[in-house]
């Protein structure tokens, strides 16, 4: 794991013994491995650094999210600067996302 993902690993450790569904980092799913994923809401979470500016990643990311989306995978994006400046608001997203899970998606 990446600094930013270690760090938002301890704060998504923390919140999550709150949740009901947990998640796991670098599992696979449908061949691709999220930072982060929680199979029970079928949520990935990934953290980006600076290489993810550059426009061909730009563009297999944009197509692996895609994907994952026709899968029925949600997939949120962070860049690593919005998890050091702001994990909290981070962890208030993923509890919004999962709200909409519990209510029917």
């Amino acid at each position: 794991m990446t600094r930013a993902e270690q760090f938002f690993w301890k704060a998504l450790q923390v919140r999550q013994r709150c949740w009901e569904f947990k998640f796991a980092p670098q599992q696979v799913v449908h061949g691709y491995i999220p930072d982060f994923y929680c199979e029970h809401v079928m949520l990935a979470i990934e953290i980006d650094g600076r290489v993810h500016d550059r426009r061909d990643v730009k563009r297999n990311d944009s197509l692996r999210t895609r994907r994952l989306n026709r899968m029925g995978v949600t997939v949120i994006r962070f860049s690593n600067s919005e998890v050091f400046g702001a994990a909290h608001r981070i962890i208030s997203m993923i509890e919004e996302a999962m709200d909409i899970y519990n209510t029917g998606r």
